[in-house]
């Protein structure tokens, strides 16, 4: 099992910080890294990944400095990117295959990988058609098993789950949680029904900084409270959601029925419900340290 450290990590672009001061440690399982687009995520990532240096910090590998670690390091990273690049004309097959020679894996050795994550992937009656024919979902199941060719002990996954239909995301989510099982996978998303049940740690950046880092049950543990319910007339709706985080409305007859999130009671009638993720994520993005009533 490998150890991933970061340590007051920074990535400064000109008079721009995209990355401020992250420091947490990775071990085998899942992490959810929830933001909104512009939170850091995808340049986090390429820290992570090698692509880009801190501009201060560190980032080891078992007490190694990424940086110093050269191919070896390379061996145990997989990363499918938000728009990873392919052949239309190349079959899965050959796709991947092509991926393994410039990965350097010995012949032998990727063919017989290939079909091991064809099948993994469930995409082995298809491995034979051109890519240019796959769904988005498909594409995004291929991507996971270039990423998987070196046997990769750190998964690294940039919005996997962008524009799939829900039962694609269904499929793709299950794969995620059986691969955090034996190695590291950090899955970046904006959806929080991407991790909500398959990640072991949930961790929240707004504005390059990890705010909130721990399990689901934790995460909204810290909300209980703040979470309400009210059912109000029509006209009451744009004040209210101008004033406050409204997570949810429905229409109910005459009268519309508000999720709200705060810290303070919205309204007289409003009660307390049962806290979510989603709750929890909108608490710690919008309200705390935000424009909405936030108490700090």
């Amino acid at each position: 099992m490998h150890e991933l450290n970061l340590v007051d990590v920074q990535k400064r672009y000109k008079e721009k910080d995209a990355v401020i001061g992250f420091t947490f440690t990775f071990t085998n399982g899942v992490y959810g890294l929830l933001g909104e687009n512009g939170a850091g995520k995808t340049t986090l990532m390429r820290l992570i990944c090698g692509i880009l240096q801190p501009t201060n910090g560190s980032i080891t590998c078992d007490n190694i400095r990424i940086s110093d670690m050269g191919a070896e390091y390379r061996q145990l990273l997989g990363y499918l990117p938000q728009n990873f690049g392919y052949y239309g004309d190349f079959t899965a097959v050959r796709f991947l295959n092509y991926m393994a020679a410039l990965k350097a894996l010995p012949r032998d050795y990727a063919k017989g990988r290939v079909e091991e994550l064809l099948e993994l992937v469930d995409l082995k009656d298809v491995k034979n058609k051109k890519l240019k024919t796959y769904s988005g979902g498909m594409l995004q199941r291929i991507g996971i098993a270039q990423a998987l060719l070196n046997e990769a002990d750190i998964l690294i996954l940039d919005e996997p789950t962008a524009g799939l239909d829900p039962k694609e995301r269904v499929r793709f989510r299950n794969i995620i949680s059986s691969l955090g099982k034996k190695r590291i996978v950090l899955l970046s998303t904006h959806i929080v029904s991407d991790i909500e049940y398959i990640a072991d740690c949930i961790l929240m950046m707004k504005n390059g900084e990890l705010i909130r880092q721990g399990t689901e049950n934790e995460v909204i543990a810290d909300v209980q409270g703040y979470v309400w319910k009210c059912v109000v007339p029509e006209c009451e709706v744009q004040g209210l959601n101008e004033k406050y985080v409204v997570s949810n409305l429905r229409n109910s007859g005459e009268n519309v029925e508000l999720r709200i999130v705060s810290d303070i009671q919205p309204m007289k009638n409003a009660e307390i419900t049962e806290a979510t993720l989603e709750d929890a994520y909108l608490y710690y993005t919008q309200v705390l340290g935000g424009k909405n009533n936030a108490v700090v």
